[in-house]
């Protein structure tokens, strides 16, 4: 199938060297939220559901990293660092002033805090979903990169075929939580072999990232900064479970990234926190929001929903 079969839903925005970056907008109000999707084929796209009910106080910003979604192939190579730059540049160039407030999730995460240890005064909280953690992740890459690789690559093959999109299309039919004028979009992104090739080659930042920064805390704090971290209780088996790891140990390691954090577990939630539970998440984002406007980091409402079965879209 053709990568170019359905036009961006959103702008596609000259961030300079002739590379332009797919994003959306909605709402107003600062400090604007920015969503960092997921890696391994996640998209902008996926985090529609929460950025429409985060739009409804306060501008939230989904972005497709190059090469994802309805961006600009990639340049190769680049570190966490330079790909923050990417994302530090499309704000800029569309006039969203700083601070921000980021929401990243697992992959996300870490090009999340990529931005705040390269931008550390334009960022004004975070929400980090089940992220990523320097002091696990690289370790567990060292151990399923090539496996990894292999399954984007198999993905990037079903997506030309079609079988990707043929497959899905049942279940993005009987989805509530996004629109019929979305479901669209995310069929159109399961067709696009490379949207799943840029996904295996971000993981060349891991090559790309100097050794200092591959151990826990390598990528910054956040001071004093309010920070919710969000975990899944999902527990991987068969091939993944080398994922399950340590994860619980990451996670609370997170929460230490700042004086002003808390730390949740959601129960019976999955890995794709802000595709499952969108809710959650935006009133995670607001908790964030209230605390940098100078409140108390007020998080009683983000627990009863991590704790709701049934605040799962299907």
């Amino acid at each position: 199938m053709s990568d170019a079969a359905l036009p961006p839903p959103g702008r596609l925005v000259d961030i300079g060297a002739g590379r332009r970056l797919h994003m959306m907008a909605l709402g107003e109000g600062a400090p604007t939220v920015v969503f960092e999707s997921g890696g391994g084929g996640g998209s902008a796209v996926q985090d529609r559901p929460a950025q429409r009910l985060v739009s409804a106080f306060a501008r939230a910003v989904i972005y497709d990293r190059a090469g994802l979604g309805f961006s600009d192939p990639p340049t190769p190579g680049r570190s966490f660092v330079q790909r923050a730059e990417d994302l530090f540049r499309l704000l800029e160039a569309e006039r969203l002033p700083g601070p921000y407030v980021l929401v990243g999730g697992s992959f996300g995460g870490l090009t999340a805090r990529a931005f705040a240890y390269r931008y550390p005064g334009e960022v004004a909280g975070m929400v980090l979903l089940d992220a990523a953690e320097e002091g696990k992740y690289f370790p567990t890459m060292a151990r399923m990169r090539a496996w990894h690789e292999a399954d984007l690559k198999t993905e990037a093959e079903r997506a030309a075929s079609g079988e990707l999109r043929r497959a899905a299309e049942p279940v993005v039919a009987k989805s509530r939580a996004f629109t019929e004028d979305e479901k669209p979009w995310l069929l159109e992104i399961l067709s696009r072999p490379g949207h799943f090739l840029a996904a295996a080659e971000e993981l060349t930042a891991i090559d790309a990232t100097p050794a200092p920064m591959k151990v826990a805390g390598g990528f910054g704090s956040l001071g004093g900064r309010p920070l919710i971290v969000i975990s899944s209780d999902q527990v991987m088996t068969g091939d993944m479970a080398v994922w399950h790891e340590g994860h619980a140990e990451a996670q609370a390691r997170l929460a230490t990234l700042s004086s002003n954090s808390a730390h949740i577990t959601g129960t019976a939630l999955g890995h794709s926190i802000a595709l499952e539970r969108p809710s959650l998440v935006a009133a995670a984002v607001a908790a964030v929001i209230a605390a940098a406007k100078g409140g108390p980091l007020d998080v009683a409402e983000v627990r009863r929903l991590a704790a709701d079965r049934g605040a799962k879209p299907q």
